[in-house]
């Protein structure tokens, strides 16, 4: 699966009375209610990163140092970890390999049931689409091919840019959309299509389609080269924009998302960068498609204004909880869809703003091997997972079968979570009915006690607590 699969109904109920605030913690007075929207136990000022902050003895105590945060990145890519390793790939690959990476991308997790209009996929354009991955053309042995990605681009299960649902009321979920590689991002080419529109590439979070004007492809050095440089400035904010600029558009308003950290460009001092002063911009190097789609690098203009840091950010409770809230009230986006992210894309950016790489899709991130995990079965008994849920630190993941949600505190000893999630269902006090609420954005909710489905309580669904700057 990848990014983010988040494919069950999420519920909520009306929690009871727990027990009081740690000690150390502010007693904030609220009065929690049903929001108009739906959720339980809530209260306005919840939906206030400082809320929280100030709920927690020390908020700005570093969690994890530089040497541990570089230790994490490093064993994220090493084995369970949840992230291939690219360069420790082969220089050429055997057919069959190649032809497993094809049959593995090709694997959707939404099934594919209606078009773009609402109608249903005709057997013979869906064999057509598959032709176009041309396994016929794959050599018996395939050398190794490297490139960076020279914008936001889609991964794709499959090589078309058709639009597919399983249903015409489930739109939310595109049956293609593998996930998004990120400006710079490097990959290992394998194989082209039938209509050479399409690469399919290896990235860290395995084999994809992806277009071929998407990535910019060079040598080994190159690619790994620019991806081991030292970050000149990492963006701290949800998204921003590079500078727009006429003279040089391949570099203009590229769309940079959280955590997407580049190398400042070697600019003369003085000099206009693509028409413009570098004077109150930060001039940073991207790469971009040269002559026969040969990797090249530009300048590109970052304001200073915007919301970017010049590392990342000191891996702190504040940090985790303002860097989410960044994304609060943003549309759910399957596989970072609509310029947006979804549930693992929302905790895999925040932690990347920190310099903490997390797996791709919720699974992996309650299993990798790089993080402490305190993991559930049918033997934990509803009232021990409860207790592991009210002493969950802030920063936390909790995991459930296609779902992972944040952590952000405790109110009255009830844990709260922020979570990007498309509706919840929870059973009204009142009448004791389930109730739906369609939320498709990033939320507050109360997180005790819930409903995974009409019988099943939340908590018991949950497979992994993850403790992700646990040492």
């Amino acid at each position: 699966m990848k990014m983010g699969t988040h494919l069950r109904t999420l519920s909520l109920i009306l929690a009871a009375a727990c027990a009081s605030p740690a000690p150390g913690m502010a007693d904030d007075a609220v009065q929690r209610t049903v929001s108009r929207s739906g959720i339980p136990a809530f209260d306005e000022a919840m939906l206030s990163p400082e809320f929280w902050i100030r709920r927690l003895p020390d908020p700005d105590a570093v969690l994890l140092d530089a040497r541990d945060t570089a230790a994490r990145r490093a064993r994220v890519h090493g084995p369970g970890g949840g992230f291939v390793d690219l360069q420790q790939l082969p220089a050429g690959f055997r057919r069959a390999q190649v032809l497993e990476w094809i049959a593995q991308a090709g694997q959707s997790v939404v099934k594919i049931g209606v078009d773009e209009s609402g109608k249903p996929v005709p057997a013979a354009a869906l064999a057509a689409i598959r032709r176009n991955t041309a396994p016929d053309r794959v050599a018996a042995q395939t050398p190794a091919r490297y490139g960076l990605s020279v914008r936001r681009a889609q991964l794709r299960t499959l090589p078309t840019e058709r639009i597919f649902h399983a249903a015409a009321d489930q739109r939310d979920y595109e049956s293609l959309q593998s996930g998004m590689l990120f400006p710079g991002e490097p990959v290992v080419i394998l194989h082209t299509s039938a209509d050479r529109h399409w690469l399919l590439a290896m990235s860290s979070q395995g084999p994809a389609w992806v277009r071929t004007k998407d990535t910019a492809e060079g040598t080994r050095e190159q690619v790994f080269g620019y991806d081991a440089r030292a970050p000149g400035r990492v963006v701290t904010g949800d998204q921003v924009r590079t500078v727009f600029t006429p003279e040089a558009p391949e570099v203009s308003e590229l769309l940079l998302d959280m955590g997407t950290a580049l190398p400042f460009a070697d600019v003369p001092a003085g000099e206009p960068v693509n028409g413009a002063s570098a004077y109150a911009s930060w001039a940073l190097e991207v790469p971009v498609r040269g002559a026969g789609g040969k990797l090249a690098f530009k300048p590109a203009l970052l304001r200073r204004s915007a919301d970017s840091a010049p590392g990342y950010l000191p891996l702190t409770q504040a940090n985790i909880i303002r860097q989410a809230f960044k994304f609060l009230g943003e549309r759910y986006g399957w596989g970072h869809q609509f310029n947006a992210r979804d549930c693992s894309g929302l905790t895999s950016e925040v932690y990347r703003s920190m310099g903490l790489l997390l797996p791709p899709n919720s699974g992996l991130q309650g299993s990798s091997a790089a993080f402490r995990h305190r993991r559930f079965t049918d033997q934990d008994s509803h009232a021990d997972r409860v207790l592991a849920l009210k002493e969950a630190q802030v920063g936390d993941l909790v995991v459930v079968p296609g779902h992972v949600l944040m952590i952000i505190g405790h109110v009255d000893g009830e844990p709260y979570v922020i979570q990007d999630v498309p509706y919840a269902v929870f059973k009204d006090a009142g009448t004791g009915l389930v109730r739906k609420t369609n939320l498709n954005q990033v939320a507050v909710t109360p997180l005790l006690p819930l409903y995974a489905d009409d019988k099943t309580l939340y908590v018991d669904a949950m497979t992994s607590l993850v403790h992700v700057t646990g040492r």
